[in-house]
């Protein structure tokens, strides 16, 4: 009896044993995996970066950019990317101003400004174009003005007073009847050497000489 008894407890301690060295074994396989991480956790780990990758942002690139419009970007991305997907930067960008390394967020603006020589030489052109234009307008009316200035001038018939009856006296500025009859008599005393001659007629002063001297004419 005593001897099945000791044989069971010498049959339990091997069982036993053998249970510690499996458990030892499979907690050092465990230690092998890289990082010591179990596969469990890679997995995770992966299907987390994969849809971190997949996740993207819609904004908005305008300004001197070859491409303005809107895109869908990665939600991790850079501000140069979102302007790469927009065709890059134009020549006349000043990429100084925006910074390219912030990182964008949904619904975002990205706005490119213009070099400022470059916004001013687009003022000082326009600027140069409206000053030719209204010079070029300006040099029209004075030419219109001064064409019709001779039109009228050359328009004007002259009458010779030494020389035109009482009824062709009567065409000049302020002539009636009466003085174109007192011309006609002064005249038979004396002829008229000059437009100030008329003065010698009653009833012609200085002021009427000066309506009438752009219209008569000394034969």
């Amino acid at each position: 009896m005593q001897a099945k008894v000791k044989k069971l407890i010498f049959i339990a301690i091997l069982l036993i044993g053998c249970i510690i060295t499996s458990l030892i074994s499979t907690n050092d396989k465990a230690k092998a995996l890289p990082g010591g991480s179990s596969l469990l956790q890679c997995a995770q780990s992966a299907v987390t970066s994969k849809t971190a990758q997949v996740k993207t942002v819609r904004v908005q690139v305008s300004g001197a950019v070859l491409e303005p419009g809107i895109y869908n970007v990665p939600a991790n991305c850079r501000v140069e990317e979102a302007i790469a997907a927009a065709g890059g930067l134009t020549e006349n960008a000043d990429s100084e101003r925006v910074n390219l390394v912030r990182k964008v967020r949904d619904g975002m603006q990205i706005r490119v400004p213009v070099q400022k020589a470059a916004r001013t030489s687009r003022t000082q052109r326009k600027n140069a174009q409206a000053t030719a234009g209204y010079s070029a307008s300006s040099t029209k009316k004075v030419g219109s003005t001064r064409a019709g200035t001779e039109k009228n001038n050359s328009a004007v018939q002259r009458v010779r007073i030494n020389s035109a009856s009482a009824g062709e006296l009567q065409q000049l500025p302020g002539i009636g009847p009466a003085l174109a009859q007192r011309i006609v008599e002064t005249r038979s005393r004396g002829r008229f050497t000059s437009a100030d001659d008329l003065l010698r007629v009653p009833g012609i002063g200085k002021a009427k000489l000066a309506k009438l001297r752009n219209y008569v004419e000394v034969d």
